[in-house]
Parts: C-alpha cells; sequence; structure tokens
C-alpha cells in the first residue's frame, strides 16, 4: 500500500513538473513571437494601412541585413516618408512589440511638421519584416544599424542629420543602437553615435529592464505568477541567444554619445519608479549627452499616449530640444498635417 502510494506520488510529480515545464516553453516561445500586425488588423484596429491615410505621401523600401546571430539574409519593410524642406534631417521610427510601422506612424505627422524625412521600419519578426523571433533590441540594434548605413549610402543628402525615435520596446532598440558608437570597432567618434552617425534620440515611453516590463504584460494577460514568467524569461534567453541585461536602458543611456530626449509617462505600467529614476540619472550622469538632454515627465499620461494628451505642446517640447540637439539646422514646431493618431492598443505592452 505505502509503494503504491509513493508511486502515485512520483506519477503524479512527474506529471506536474511536465506540465509546468510545457506552460514556461510556451509563454517563453509566445514572448518570442508576438502575433504580427497585418493589414487586415491594422484595418480593424487603426483604421488606417499606410501613411496615405494620413494625407503623407510616401513610398516602400526594403533593406537586406546579415542576421547576426544566423548569418542568413534578412528583409526589412519600411516607408519612405519625405518633406519637401527636410534639408538632411531624418528621423527613422522604431515602434513598440507587437506593433509595425503602420502603427509608429502614429507620430509621423508630428515629426512631419517639425520638417523631417521619416523613415518606418518593421523591425524583426513584426509587420513583414523577415525573422522568427524577437529579441527585445539586443539583435534588432544590429539590424537597424545595417539599415541606418545603407539608407545612409543610398540617401546621402537626406540623411546627413539622422535622429532615432523609438516607442517602448522600440526605445530600447534605439538606445542601443545610439550606445554601439562608445564600442570598440563600431567605426566611430565620441560624439557621432557610432558608425550609423546618430545625431539625438528620443525616447517615448521606455522601460528600463525587459524582464520588469514582460512580467507587467503577462500579469495583464492573465499569465501564470512570478516564478513561471521568470523561468519563461529566462528560457526564452536561450531559445534566442539574447541576453537582455545587455540591453537595460539605464546601462545604454551611460554609453550614449548624443543628446537624448526622454518621454516618461506618469502612470506607466511597464515601467517601474525606480526604473524611470534610474533612467534619469543616467542621463544626468553622461556627461556626453548631458547640456541639451531632456527628461519629460509627462503627468495624467499612460504608456504611449503623450502625444495625444497634448498634441501641441508635444511638437513644442520636441522643437525644442531638436533645437539644442541640431544646432546647425533650424526645427521649427508647424501644424501638423494631420492631428496625430495614438498607437494601437497592442502597442501597451513591452
Amino acid at each position: 500500500m505505502v509503494w503504491s502510494l509513493l508511486l502515485l506520488f512520483g506519477v503524479l510529480f512527474a506529471a506536474g513538473a511536465a506540465f509546468a515545464a510545457a506552460v514556461v516553453w510556451l509563454m517563453a516561445r509566445a514572448m518570442l513571437r508576438p502575433p504580427r500586425m497585418t493589414d487586415g488588423k491594422a484595418a480593424w484596429v487603426l483604421q488606417r494601412l499606410s501613411p496615405g491615410d494620413l494625407d503623407l505621401r510616401y513610398e516602400d523600401l526594403a533593406f537586406d541585413v546579415r542576421d547576426v546571430r544566423t548569418g542568413r539574409p534578412l528583409r526589412m519593410t519600411a516607408w519612405w516618408i519625405p518633406h519637401p524642406a527636410a534639408r538632411g534631417k531624418c528621423v527613422v521610427l522604431l515602434h513598440g512589440y507587437a506593433d509595425a510601422k503602420v502603427g509608429a506612424i502614429a507620430w509621423a505627422p508630428t515629426w512631419h511638421a517639425l520638417g523631417f524625412d521619416i523613415l518606418a521600419l518593421d523591425l524583426r519578426a513584426h509587420g513583414y519584416s523577415g525573422g522568427d523571433e524577437t529579441t527585445a533590441g539586443y539583435y534588432e540594434r544590429h539590424d537597424v544599424e545595417q539599415v541606418i548605413n545603407q539608407l545612409r549610402a543610398s540617401r546621402p543628402e537626406a540623411t546627413r542629420q539622422v535622429v532615432l525615435f523609438g516607442a517602448s520596446m522600440g526605445a530600447t532598440v534605439a538606445a542601443a543602437v545610439a550606445a554601439r558608437g562608445g564600442e570598440a570597432g563600431d567605426g566611430g567618434e565620441a560624439g557621432d553615435g557610432g558608425g550609423t552617425g546618430v545625431a539625438a534620440l528620443v525616447l517615448e515611453s521606455p522601460y528600463g529592464d525587459f524582464r520588469t516590463s514582460a512580467e507587467a504584460h503577462m500579469d495583464a494577460l492573465g499569465a501564470p505568477g512570478p516564478l513561471f514568467q521568470r523561468a519563461a524569461l529566462r528560457l526564452a534567453e536561450r531559445m534566442s541567444g539574447a541576453n537582455f541585461d545587455e540591453i537595460r536602458m539605464p546601462a545604454l543611456l551611460r554609453r550614449v554619445r548624443c543628446p537624448v530626449m526622454v518621454i516618461a509617462p506618469v502612470d506607466d505600467p511597464f515601467s517601474r519608479r525606480e526604473e524611470v529614476e534610474a533612467m534619469g540619472a543616467a542621463l544626468q550622469c553622461n556627461e556626453a549627452a548631458a547640456g541639451v538632454s531632456a527628461f519629460w515627465k509627462v503627468e495624467d499620461a499612460h504608456h504611449l499616449t503623450a502625444v495625444t494628451r497634448d498634441p501641441e505642446q508635444y511638437r513644442q517640447r520636441l522643437a525644442a530640444f531638436l533645437a539644442g540637439a541640431l544646432p546647425t539646422t533650424a526645427v521649427e514646431a508647424t501644424p501638423a498635417t494631420k492631428p496625430a493618431v495614438a498607437a494601437h492598443p497592442a502597442s501597451v505592452s513591452p
């Protein structure tokens, strides 16, 4: 009888362990493979399919980059939105997790009103770009760096001053690209953002650590608790080859060598208060980014909603920052061609 009970307990324990392992694997896989923003989904959720729906002229672009993990080619899709008087000012819009360039163009009218050419890019495993897994910026930084270098080679007159704008996860990607400017072998000099020549960064609703942001997102979706979530995050790193420690925002900000504007909504569930303070402290400690850098805590705003809370104030603050960050170029906050449109609900995530 005792042996029978022990056998039963053993079987139940093994079954429970197998079930827990399967749950963790499914959570890790889902984390690495977010649902894509397709045209049908964009039409339903965003009520737009392209910049043309925001009265902006555009053209389709594609870039073939080398996946640094596999060594294989990776196709990156993008939209080019020209401005007739940009005079070499270009901004690259980088979207958030489970979003795409069609979501990032929520900010396109604002940047167009500021007189910038715009490149809106689908990150790997998002939109219509190649790749099966997202790594929250770990591998994306290499993709975006190659895209910028190709864009500079093909449009040198339009890319004399390149600004990176990142929303949520895109903010981590943008900061990680600029932070590579201080690393050996990147071919950059101090103050030029590295081989890509990033002139300035604008980080919208950044989070300090992908892990805490992902945990908040999993909590919102009703996923199993902390033990399962942390195990899933560790497994996701092993499955993808990423190291989330290398893309923590405070550490990235200390290595950036260009002016930075951080737009931090006070009511952001995906960034803890201590992480926001750590980002601010990192920016103050970075002598290369100090002086013209700005840290704007937006009252009564949630994740990614600052642009819709007061579009005119948003444009004016951006214009003031850019006027100092790009001293050789005049930046004026002219009225937008169309009011800014909020990012889609799926962007309210890491």
